[in-house]
């Protein structure tokens, strides 16, 4: 069964990863690859979800005391080059965010908040073929503290010339959902796992149950309830 709802739309933000891109498994395995490495026990890959590089290898770190003679964890840099390295052959869109996102472009200001640093958001939009519909794309390394703080979403809506609390944000992590909604964006949760618990007024399973209409300038959401 489900719901339609709808939600006013002065202007939207995107996450990258697992949002817009299907570039989230590659993270996942990157991070289910070091937590083998160093013998984890019990520590699921899934927890590292929207995690920045940097905060990923002190989680590692910390993994890796724990796992006292498993070798050592890797640092920040090398988790940034080893995730660039996965992203190199990623190109497909998740399903449903061309459509949506081309529907939105010119007609309402739009804009990407990512964890991700800039050059390999970036490079994911491109090959994806969704970079020159956003009218600005704030990650990382234009902020000085990454989600779960509210700062990338508070400075993608500066840059869209929009209050955050005007702003629809799409997350699909835990991370990334207490981000957008400290900024005080209305949330759109979009996740196929139930088990992932998002912060968020709208939870769908995927984008192709968001629909824009430009003469009402609204989203209409169709939402499952129980």
């Amino acid at each position: 069964m489900t719901r339609r709802q709808t939600i006013p739309l002065t202007g939207a933000i995107f996450d990258c990863d697992g949002i817009l891109v299907d570039s989230e498994q590659p993270w996942i395995d990157l991070m289910a690859d070091y937590l083998d490495r160093l013998g984890a026990q019990g520590v699921p890959a899934e927890s590292f979800r929207g995690l920045t590089g940097a905060e990923a290898a002190q989680q590692l770190q910390r993994v890796s005391a724990a796992a006292s003679g498993h070798g050592a964890a890797p640092t920040a840099a090398e988790v940034d080059r080893d995730y660039t390295a996965a992203l190199a052959e990623v190109a497909a869109p998740m399903p449903g965010a061309p459509e949506l996102v081309r529907a939105l472009s010119g007609t309402v200001p739009i804009a990407v908040a990512s964890n991700g640093r800039g050059e390999d958001v970036r490079g994911l939009l491109d090959r994806a073929g969704l970079l020159g519909f956003f009218d600005a794309i704030v990650t990382i390394d234009d902020v000085e503290a990454g989600k779960p703080a509210p700062d990338v979403y508070l400075r993608a809506a500066e840059k869209l010339g929009l209050d955050a609390d005007a702003a629809v944000a799409f997350e699909d992590s835990p991370v990334g959902s207490r981000a957008a909604a400290a900024a005080g964006c209305t949330v759109v949760g979009i996740n196929a796992d139930p088990q992932i618990q998002l912060l968020a007024e709208v939870r769908l399973t995927d984008m192709g149950q968001v629909t824009f209409d430009p003469d009402s300038r609204s989203l209409a959401v169709e939402a499952s309830v129980s």
